[in-house]
Order: C-alpha cells, then sequence, then structure tokens
C-alpha cells in the first residue's frame, strides 16, 4: 500500500492522482513551517506559507505536465523554476521590517523562500527530500532559537537620552555603569546648553532584553543628578 502511493507521488508520469497528491502533501508541509512562525506571533504564518508552498507546486506541476500534454512543445521546466526563484524574493523583502534601528522578518523572509522551494521539490516529485527538509526546517528553528537564547541574549539597538542638571559630569564613571548593566556602547552623542547647567547625552546603545529599567535609573542617577531619561528606537 505504502509503495504504491509512494510510486504514485513520484511519478514522472503526471496523472490527476499523482498531481492531487502532490497539492496535499505541499499544503501538509507549509501548515508545519508556517505553523511554526505562527507559534512565534509573526505576520507571516499560516496562510501565507501554505499559498507559497501550494502555489509553487502547481506551477511546477503545469511546467512539467506542458511537455507531457503536448508533445511538440518546446517547454523547458526550468525556466519558470527560475522565475519562481526571482519572484519570491519581492515577496520575501515585504516580510522584512524596519523598526527604527533594528530590522525584522529576516526569519520569515528565510521561511518563505524555503516553503517555496519545498513546494518546487513537491511539484517536481521529490517528496523525500521536500519532507527531509520539513523536518530540518522546523528542528532548526525550534532548537537554535533556544540556543541562541541561551548563549546570544536578545538585543535591540536603541538611543538612550540622558539629561543632567550638572555643569560636570565623569563619562567614564556613566559608561562603565552602563555596560555594568548589560548595555552595549556603539555611539556617543555629546551637548551642552551654554546658557544652563544642563548636559545633554545620546548614547547609541544594544539594550538587551532582561533590561531593567528601574534598575539602570538607580544606578546612574546620582553620577551626575539625572534630571531625564529616555529609552527609544
Amino acid at each position: 500500500m505504502f509503495e504504491q502511493l509512494f510510486e504514485t507521488l513520484t511519478s514522472s508520469s503526471l496523472s490527476f492522482e499523482t498531481m492531487a497528491l502532490r497539492l496535499v502533501l505541499s499544503t501538509i508541509a507549509g501548515f508545519v513551517i508556517g505553523f511554526e512562525r505562527k507559534i512565534h506571533l509573526q505576520n507571516v504564518g499560516l496562510r501565507t506559507h501554505i499559498l507559497i508552498c501550494l502555489s509553487t507546486t502547481v506551477i511546477m506541476l503545469t511546467s512539467l505536465y506542458i511537455p507531457q500534454l503536448y508533445a511538440s512543445a518546446k517547454s523547458d521546466p526550468s525556466r519558470i523554476a527560475a522565475q519562481i526563484v526571482s519572484g519570491i524574493g519581492f515577496l520575501g523583502g515585504g516580510a522584512i521590517l524596519h523598526q527604527g534601528l533594528n530590522i525584522r522578518g529576516l526569519n520569515s523572509a528565510a521561511t518563505i523562500w524555503t516553503a517555496a522551494g519545498i513546494g518546487m521539490a513537491i511539484g517536481c516529485g521529490m517528496i523525500a527530500v521536500a519532507f527531509l527538509a520539513v523536518f530540518i526546517s522546523v528542528l532548526l528553528m525550534f532548537t537554535l532559537e533556544w540556543f541562541e537564547q541561551k548563549h546570544f541574549p536578545a538585543e535591540q539597538i536603541k538611543h538612550l537620552e540622558l539629561i543632567f542638571k550638572n555643569d560636570m559630569i565623569n563619562i567614564q564613571l556613566l559608561s562603565q555603569e552602563l555596560k555594568n548593566r548589560g548595555l552595549l556602547i556603539t555611539n556617543v552623542d555629546f551637548s551642552k546648553e551654554l546658557d544652563e547647567k544642563q548636559i545633554r547625552i545620546i548614547y547609541t546603545v544594544k539594550v538587551p532584553d532582561t533590561l531593567d529599567i528601574s534598575n539602570l535609573v538607580e544606578g546612574i542617577k546620582f553620577i551626575g543628578n539625572l534630571e531625564k531619561i529616555k529609552l527609544k528606537y
């Protein structure tokens, strides 16, 4: 039973049963990849990945079926596959968002490429390869997220604006205190009001997700009589 089903799926002769089974498997593959994205609350979720995987399978089946239906037609399936690769890049680019100094959606864009590739593989009858790719992709996305969170804590780039009433500030002491709180300084913008005893310092910093802002304030407010603190993208 299983052998017959597998032969139908991988047959080079495209019967309706073969194409229908490939479309069903493509839907399942897209669902599995999209489900992982949805668990992580990403905008590119179930429907997007299912439709990408399903549509690329349909396109590949069509490109393979044309020579079978019209024996005299000179059709190169690889040309249509190349167009899929070109077109999916625009869709992947749309998933990448620029929020302030941070870029989001790169992983979702990568899963769009993965879903397209898997859909094309299923359309060509490479069933074992396609679902091996599904398994490896989902396994990596779940396990590597845990690994990255443990060994490479997530960071976001933000602007930290500090305003002090004092006329003199120990910049080295302040920078060291920020580093002790887990902030990584990438740039510093210093300004001073000539008619007021006020100093404004704007740091561009990488901020860990675990940052306790109240703890940060307590650590730096006595360095120079802190008047205002603002953390923004």
